[in-house]
């Protein structure tokens, strides 16, 4: 009896999926599933230094969130990562180099911007210390 209900209630539970569509469904599960992923890769970064956990969140977050087509008569949108193993294990120079190339370039940029925007908090901080000891009538 028990078994049955379950049954009835997971065949339900799938028909809901059966009316959404395959590609907002696929991108969906990517995006949340990367947020999922790096937020736990955050909280192991936390106990590393600032730079080294920096770096390495960024070598995480392109390899899980850098987006490629996928080949084939369905391409769809994929993470490189997939893209890049595929061509290693097919030996497929171009799409190896076409997805490692779109990975640096997401680390490349990552790190460019989070150098800038410390830089910038740095500078910010700096004003801030200073307009607080101006202010101070000690």
């Amino acid at each position: 009896m028990v078994p049955e209900q379950l049954t009835v209630f997971w065949n339900n539970f799938l028909d809901l999926f059966d009316v959404l569509p395959e590609d907002s469904l696929a991108i969906t599960v990517y995006i949340v599933g990367a947020i999922i992923i790096m937020w736990c890769w955050t909280s192991i970064m936390r106990r590393l230094p600032a730079t080294l956990g920096c770096i390495l969140w960024m070598v995480v977050f392109a390899l899980i969130a850098t987006p490629t087509i996928s080949e084939g008569p369905n391409s769809e949108l994929a993470p490189a990562t997939f893209g890049l193993l595929f061509g290693v294990l097919t030996k497929d120079s171009v799409l190896i180099w076409s997805n490692l190339s779109l990975i640096l370039f997401v680390i490349g940029l990552g790190l460019i911007i989070s150098h800038w925007a410390n830089k910038y908090r740095a500078i910010r901080k700096k004003a801030t210390v200073v307009e607080g000891t101006e202010q101070s009538p000690l």
